[in-house]
């Protein structure tokens, strides 16, 4: 499983609390990391740092935090791959490279490159994510790419403005602060993001161009991509039941969950059945703990609860959790109500109560 360097989310968490005010260290503490220790040559992996993330964004009180953040982060964080892509002949080239070795960047969106007549197309397509992060995590991997392209360009006196950017998320009410940050015309609900460049470009030799050079950061990057991939996974349930976490209605399927972490859908079922476990068992679990909390903690009906888990209907839900728990959702919530008193609503909800 590709887990990613630590240090967007060190960077993150650290403009956060400078800007923001927020204690991101309970949250670290609770994943078992602490910002005093932290190794910059750690590495953590996508489902866990979007669990970390998805906790501090209630906290964040600025919806533009992500492309802010975005637009800050330094070059050097990038080691070896920056200085990979400022050795390449031309500006194809290093887009090509690039995208080979995305996984040592810190985005969380596919990076492709596309061709359409007069224009490079730069595209990111987002991994599934909870809708309440999608904005979040797209700005800060849109703001990001820019951010790394025109520093590149900077240094390498090939300055190019994007042409056009596409966001994939609704359009927010207060979209004209993206196109003041990026220059350019933003459009919003689009099926990918897209950053769109003048494709002679591509065509650009780049000043710093050296094979041997090249070839000592590719090697780099290899070993770094190595290293990573033959960490050991024991805790791999634990990271995908993270991601589960994330979700609070449909549930990702195995192949969606397999993307984020980079894998095939063969590889991950054969990982989980190592680990003496299955994506089904894992989700599950899911279900059971949010189905606990529902009945212990809200007055809603079983239907409600049945569709919130994904469920057709409650006598469905009812059967899974008799199967799981051992007795039946009603009984359950008779007994914690018997232990801390009626149900305390956590949740608003406009149905009956049982």
């Amino acid at each position: 499983m590709t887990r990613r360097s630590i240090l967007a989310l060190r960077f993150s968490v650290d403009q956060l609390e400078q800007h923001y005010g927020v204690n991101p260290d309970p949250i670290l503490q609770r994943f078992g990391y602490d910002r005093a220790r932290m190794d910059a040559n750690a590495v953590i992996s996508p489902a866990e740092e979007l669990a970390i993330l998805a906790e501090l964004l209630p906290q964040i009180p600025d919806p533009l935090a992500a492309l802010k953040l975005g637009s800050q982060f330094g070059l050097a964080g990038y080691g070896p791959y920056a200085m990979l892509l400022m050795s390449c002949a031309t500006v194809y080239e290093a887009f090509q490279l690039g995208i080979h070795y995305q996984s040592l960047g810190y985005l969380f969106s596919q990076l492709s490159l596309t061709l359409d007549g007069e224009s490079a197309i730069l595209v990111l397509t987002p991994q599934l994510m909870p809708e309440h992060l999608q904005r979040f995590i797209v700005d800060r991997d849109v703001a990001g790419t820019v951010h790394f392209l025109r520093t590149m360009q900077t240094l390498l006196q090939q300055p190019t403005q994007p042409v056009r950017i596409e966001l994939c998320y609704p359009k927010p009410t207060d979209a004209e602060h993206y196109e003041a940050t990026w220059q350019c015309p933003v459009t919003f609900a689009a099926t990918q993001a897209r950053i769109v460049f003048p494709a002679q470009v591509l065509h650009h030799p780049l000043p710093n161009a050296n094979p041997t050079a090249l070839t000592l950061y590719r090697q780099q990057c290899d070993e770094v991509l190595q290293q990573r991939q033959s960490t050991q996974d024991a805790d791999l349930p634990t990271r995908v039941l993270h991601y589960l976490s994330l979700f609070q209605a449909r549930l990702p399927s195995i192949q969606e969950c397999a993307g984020l972490f980079n894998v095939s859908e063969r590889h991950l079922r054969r990982r989980l059945t190592d680990s003496n476990t299955s994506y089904q068992t894992l989700l599950d679990q899911t279900r059971l703990q949010r189905a606990r909390h529902f009945l212990q903690h809200t007055h809603y009906r079983m239907e409600d609860i049945a569709d919130r888990l994904g469920f057709t209907e409650a006598g469905a839900f009812s059967r899974a959790f008799k199967k799981w728990q051992g007795i039946t959702p009603l009984q359950y919530r008779k007994q914690q109500t018997q232990v801390t008193g009626q149900p305390q609503s956590s949740e608003s909800s406009t149905k009956s109560s049982l």
